[in-house]
Parts: C-alpha cells; sequence; structure tokens
C-alpha cells in the first residue's frame, strides 16, 4: 500500500508539473533601456507550430507546450536571438545586434556608421556579388536591393541598364540615379558612336568597371541624399567603393567564365560583306519610295545612306564610276 501511494505521489506531481508548463507567460524588453520590444517571435525550440509574438507592452503568451519541451527560441530583427530555458513567467531582455547596426557604410565623401545615418541606404558587399556572372554591376545588383527596379532595353551584351531607385521621378527628365566611384560623381549612359543607327543599342560607360574591383556599393534612397550631393541626388545616388590595397602578403585571384554555342546556331548562317549589306539597305530605302518614282526613290535612299555612313568615310553616289564614291 505504501508503495502504491509513493507511485500515486510521483504521477501527480509529474502531473503537475506538465500542466505547469502547458502555459508559459513573459515579456520582452531591450537590455539598453528596459523599453518593451513590439513583435519579437517566441516558439519552442524544434517546434515553430508553437509561438507566440510580443505586443505593444513586450507581453507573450505561449500555451500548449509540450511537457517535453526545454527551451525556447526569441528573436527579432535587430537583435542578438537568445535560446532561455522554459519557466512559468519568463523575463526575457534582449540585446540590440551592433554587428548589424554600426557596419560601416560609404556616405558621401567620406564614412559613417549605419546606425547613425538617419536616411535609407542599403550597402552591398562584394561577397554578395562575387559568383554573379553579369556583364556590368547594375545587372549584378537584381535583387540585391530593395526598391531599386533594374531593366535591360534589349539584350545586348554591354547595354545600358536602367535603373530606378523607388520609381520614376519625372515624366521628361532623367530618373537615372548619381553614381559615384571612390568620391567622384560620374556619368553613365551610352557612348557608342552607331547608337542612332542601330536602334535600341548601346554601350554602356559602367560594362568598363570590373565587378572584381569593387569593395562595396552603397545605394542611397531617400531625400537625405540631396543634402549631401544636392539636386542631382533627386533620383538617387549609387556609391561604389573599389578595392585598395592591405598590408600582408600578395593575393591573386582568377575568375574566367566560358559560352559553348552549338554549330547549328552559326553554320547556317553566313555573314553579309559591307557591299550586301549596303545593297541591301539601298533596296529596302528604294522600295519605301518607290510609289514616287525611280528618280525620287534613289535620291531617297541614297540620301539615307549618306546619312547614316558620311560620318566614316563612306560616300554614296548613283554613278558608281564617279571619283571619291564607295558602294
Amino acid at each position: 500500500m505504501k508503495r502504491f501511494l509513493t507511485i500515486l505521489a510521483a504521477m501527480l506531481i509529474a502531473a503537475t508539473a506538465a500542466m505547469a508548463q502547458s502555459r508559459v507567460t513573459g515579456v520582452v524588453t531591450a537590455a539598453e533601456d528596459g523599453s518593451p520590444v513590439v513583435g519579437a517571435l517566441i516558439s519552442v525550440t524544434g517546434n515553430n507550430a508553437i509561438y507566440a509574438v510580443s505586443d505593444a507592452k513586450g507581453h507573450f503568451t505561449l500555451t500548449a507546450v509540450p511537457a517535453n519541451a526545454k527551451t525556447i527560441d526569441v528573436s527579432v530583427m535587430g537583435m542578438v536571438s537568445q535560446t532561455l530555458p522554459i519557466a512559468a513567467q519568463m523575463n526575457i531582455a534582449l540585446v540590440a545586434d551592433r554587428e548589424l547596426l554600426d557596419e560601416v557604410m560609404v556616405v558621401a565623401y567620406g564614412s559613417t556608421k549605419k546606425s547613425s545615418y538617419a536616411g535609407s541606404a542599403v550597402q552591398v558587399k562584394a561577397e554578395a556579388i562575387a559568383d554573379i556572372p553579369a556583364a556590368s554591376f547594375e545587372n549584378a545588383l537584381i535583387g540585391k536591393v530593395s526598391g531599386v527596379t533594374i531593366t535591360n532595353a534589349t539584350g545586348q551584351a554591354g547595354s545600358t541598364a536602367s535603373i530606378r531607385v523607388r520609381g520614376n521621378g519625372s515624366m521628361n527628365a532623367s530618373n537615372e540615379p548619381l553614381y559615384v566611384i571612390d568620391g567622384v560623381p560620374v556619368i553613365n549612359g551610352s557612348v557608342g558612336q552607331m547608337s542612332s543607327y542601330i536602334a535600341g543599342t548601346s554601350n554602356n560607360v559602367m560594362a568598363t568597371l570590373n565587378t572584381g574591383d569593387i569593395e562595396s556599393i552603397s545605394v542611397l534612397k531617400d531625400a537625405a541624399a540631396a543634402s549631401l550631393y544636392g539636386s542631382r541626388a533627386a533620383n538617387g545616388v549609387v556609391i561604389i567603393t573599389t578595392k585598395q590595397g592591405r598590408t600582408g602578403r600578395p593575393v591573386v585571384n582568377f575568375k574566367a567564365s566560358y559560352g559553348i554555342t552549338p554549330d547549328w546556331a552559326t553554320g547556317n548562317y553566313e555573314a553579309a560583306t559591307p557591299q550586301q549589306q549596303a545593297d541591301m539597305l539601298i533596296e529596302i530605302f528604294y522600295d519605301a519610295r518607290q510609289s514616287k518614282g525611280a528618280e525620287a526613290a534613289t535620291t531617297y535612299a541614297l540620301t539615307q545612306l549618306n546619312n547614316k555612313f558620311n560620318q566614316f568615310g563612306y560616300k554614296f553616289d548613283a554613278d558608281p564610276e564617279r571619283e571619291g564614291t564607295r558602294a
């Protein structure tokens, strides 16, 4: 009988302990000033289905906690996550994540801590874009910065990418951000000699910047950038910091990429000669004005070709034997 009572008492104690652990309440505060932490996620370790979120006063309540649960996980953005033993009443103090808040970022002609910068800015380190096969750093930033849209007008290699920081700010003026490389504002866009001839294509001067030489990219996204760069920063600022020499042993990095083109993509097409291209263009322009007579069509075709190719030293004339002409 005595043994039976002992077993019964042990079972009652275990049941009482299980019932005590089925409900966990507490408060989450900041360790620096004791202010309540709103939106902290509290969940049972290994069982994300049982969780609670702290309210405006930092209070939370976990219900239906398993009897075998030993610890809970507490996490919130900007603070160091913790794993703590379960208790019926818990007072949790979270510490700010200094590694995130004190990240050094480049702003204007110097650098500052991210925690002390009042504006909206995002920094992308070199490691985030090191393995992306992109022709320019703009394409490497796709999906890396929130609020920034990057598109390409064409698929031509080296074509100018269009960057929009939080949408378009003007209907007629340029919507491109200001680019600053190592403290020096630069001009971005087309530098192609034949961009007016080949529709929709251009060469991007930013494509000459090797992504392997970039240390970090800071994107300033709000009006605070205007206090640093003036009206040129109305569409945002993209600040690029290149790598610098460091004390220590020399380090050599090698990176290469290659592409494979099937034979059918090139073997079935023969490139036209310059003469064949000129003949094709003459035929196209001639047909466009053929309804107005042969003389008008010929004059129009020659005028169009001369406007396009005179700058390269070519001159087209109706008499191929005329001195100084090329066809």
